[in-house]
């Protein structure tokens, strides 16, 4: 097969000739005969991080303040990487190959790489994560969207023991940016075969596996597969992983911890095995007002404090006696802090509400109807842009136009459209009637502890009132409120939209195409099980999702940002979601003891840029 071999910086040379160095915390074990030595424990070409500003020393924990799940995210370990310039960079895989028609992607594994049990990496353990683990409809409802064109999965095949090849069905020119803002979705680094294999009901011992879930107290295998697994939340310390530091701490302690990777795969230009921060801790869980104390009184390293702009401030004048900088944490990457979903799958007993939610003109008044000036004084401090919910204007594709349509507020004009649509009646307390003439009330979920969408409802509901729309607003716990986004029951929800700079990255806030999507999660499933589940796509959802597919397999950037503007206008007219404030960068401090530090911080969710963790330092 002809291929295109990708552009990417590797970096060659005799790397075996060096001499290593190690922490001295694995030497250590090393004289003791605990760990192999540092040169049979790296692989024969690892990778050299260049430090951002100095070859850093060993030693040391990150105190962090996030909640749990973000250890996930700062230790993404994504097959390819990509520079500050966009470029792309080796990572997991030492060199990837595209074929001319774009649809096979050839990946070549560092030869040496170990799990950090010290069990070899290699495409034995792809093969069982991709077909054991991605593929099977007992794990998984369906195969995730990263990994299909046209509805079909791509096939795997081995070629030996370090290079294996994703082959799809159709062109897919965009897979090696989609899996780098996956973070949830591509969980290669976290698969070993050698250990989850003993959990699966095709290759583990029966008995062995019945006492497993005995023991666990679970109800059945694929309960405790998920508990072993750990995709997102920590649940299980004894998982080999191929992240920087390896989370080693009981699940419900109130102080979490991970600990250095003693195989991880990194060095730096002196041949440093990296990371040169021994461990990692942050709590279980954390209060707003607590995470702002703890980095006032400097007992957080790096890591964001808060999401809401307001709270830099107070940051700001705490710098000298907690001893850190305050900085911003940009999220350039993401599109609105705040979006309306009108459920258009909503089948309750509420006809008249699922009536008019299905109707443009009723979503275009509500969004007429917002004070967005106000919400911005309040929610993002007047830095925040009112915008609807699509991607930002300097976003190929992106414009002025579609990102500020109906979000002027009107209430003259919104108040006739609603009279328009038969809502001229109204009850004592001058709320409007359905046009049945019976009680009309909308009832939008949002998550409890989010401060910007408890407060953000909050002014939701005065500026409903204004319409004479009763508007419960319903203050849910985080994983009820997943519970219910993933049902599809829901009438509304107040949440947010993460995808900013490309609708294929977070492609559930502009297609009903994933899991997660919020305006059409029934058919999102229908689309996702190909009929099997769900509801029946319209004749909108439907060509929504034929733009999608269209979008996956353009390798022409006119084209594609071309085509990106068209789905923009739909929903800058359509109003599936109704943005309403721009996300503003979030308050994080740097302690004065943390080294190495980029300049500028990114959103480590779903971002285009990588800090090199791995290469941050500490000095006392």
């Amino acid at each position: 097969m002809k291929r295109k071999l990708m552009t990417m910086a590797l970096l060659l040379g005799s790397l075996n000739a060096w001499s290593y160095q190690e922490a001295p915390v694995l030497k250590t074990m090393v004289d003791k005969g605990s760990l192999p030595a540092v040169d049979e424990r790296l692989p024969e070409n690892p990778l050299v991080i260049t430090p951002i500003n100095e070859v850093g020393k060993y030693g040391g924990t990150w105190r962090r303040i996030e909640p749990n799940y973000h250890f996930h995210e700062w230790s993404n370990e994504p097959l390819i990487g990509l520079n500050d310039k966009q470029e792309y960079v080796p990572n997991l895989a030492e060199s990837f190959e595209l074929s001319e028609d774009k649809r096979t992607y050839r990946f070549t594994l560092r030869k040496g790489m170990k799990w950090s049990d010290g069990v070899p990496f290699t495409t034995e353990d792809v093969d069982f994560w991709y077909n054991n683990l991605e593929l099977n409809s007992e794990l998984e409802p369906s195969p995730k969207s990263l990994f299909l064109t046209n509805g079909k999965p791509a096939k795997l095949k081995i070629i030996d023991e370090q290079v294996f090849e994703l082959e799809f069905a159709e062109p897919n020119p965009n897979f090696i940016e989609m899996h780098l803002r996956s973070t949830m979705e591509f969980r290669l680094p976290q698969s070993p075969k050698h250990y989850l294999k003993d959990f699966l009901p095709n290759m583990a011992d029966k008995e062995d596996l019945d006492k497993k879930i005995a023991d666990a107290g679970m109800t059945d295998w694929r309960q405790l597969f998920h508990n072993r697994w750990n995709t997102r939340a920590n649940t299980n310390p004894d998982l080999p992983v191929l992240y920087t530091w390896v989370y080693n701490t009981d699940p419900q302690a109130l102080q979490q911890r991970a600990v250095r990777n003693p195989y991880y795969w990194k060095v730096d230009t002196e041949g440093n095995q990296l990371p040169y921060i021994d461990g990692m801790s942050w709590p279980l869980t954390a209060e707003p007002q607590v995470r702002i104390l703890k980095a006032l009184a400097g007992e957080v390293d790096m890591d964001r404090i808060s999401k809401l702009t307001s709270d830099f401030t107070a940051l700001k004048k705490g710098e000298t006696k907690g001893n850190y900088k305050t900085r911003m944490m940009e999220l350039d990457d993401h599109a609105n802090m705040l979006v309306l979903f009108p459920n258009q799958d909503y089948d309750g007993e509420a006809k008249e509400v699922q009536r008019l939610m299905r109707e443009k003109t009723f979503r275009q008044a509500l969004s007429l109807g917002m004070d967005r000036e106000t919400q911005n004084q309040i929610l993002g401090i007047g830095l925040s842009t009112p915008a609807q919910s699509v991607i930002l204007p300097t976003s190929p594709g992106g414009s002025e136009e579609t990102s500020s349509a109906y979000t002027k507020m009107d209430r003259v004009k919104a108040n006739k459209m609603l009279d328009d649509l038969g809502l001229t009646e109204r009850d004592d307390e001058k709320y409007r009637l359905g046009k049945d003439g019976k009680t009309l009330t909308f009832l939008v979920a949002f998550q409890a502890g989010r401060k910007i969408s408890e407060e953000g409802a909050i002014l939701m509901k005065a500026d409903m009132d204004k319409l004479g729309l009763r508007f419960i607003m319903r203050s849910t716990e985080k994983s009820y409120f997943e519970q219910i986004r993933r049902g599809g029951d829901y009438q509304m929800v107040l949440h947010n939209n993460t995808s900013g700079l490309n609708p294929l990255f977070g492609a559930n806030n502009y297609f009903p195409v994933m899991s997660e999507n919020n305006f059409a999660p029934k058919q999102a499933a229908y689309y996702l099980s190909q009929g099997k589940n769900g509801v029946k796509l319209t004749p909108e959802m439907e060509d929504l999702t034929k733009r999608y597919e269209q979008l996956l397999v353009e390798g022409d950037k006119q084209a594609f940002a071309d085509e990106v503007h068209e789905v923009m206008k739909l929903h800058a007219e359509n109003l599936w979601s109704i943005g309403i404030l721009r996300y503003t960068p979030s308050p994080a401090v740097v302690h004065n003891r943390m080294n190495n530090v980029p300049n500028k911080l990114y959103s480590v969710y779903k971002s285009p840029f990588y800090h090199y963790k791995e290469q941050y330092y500490i000095s006392e």
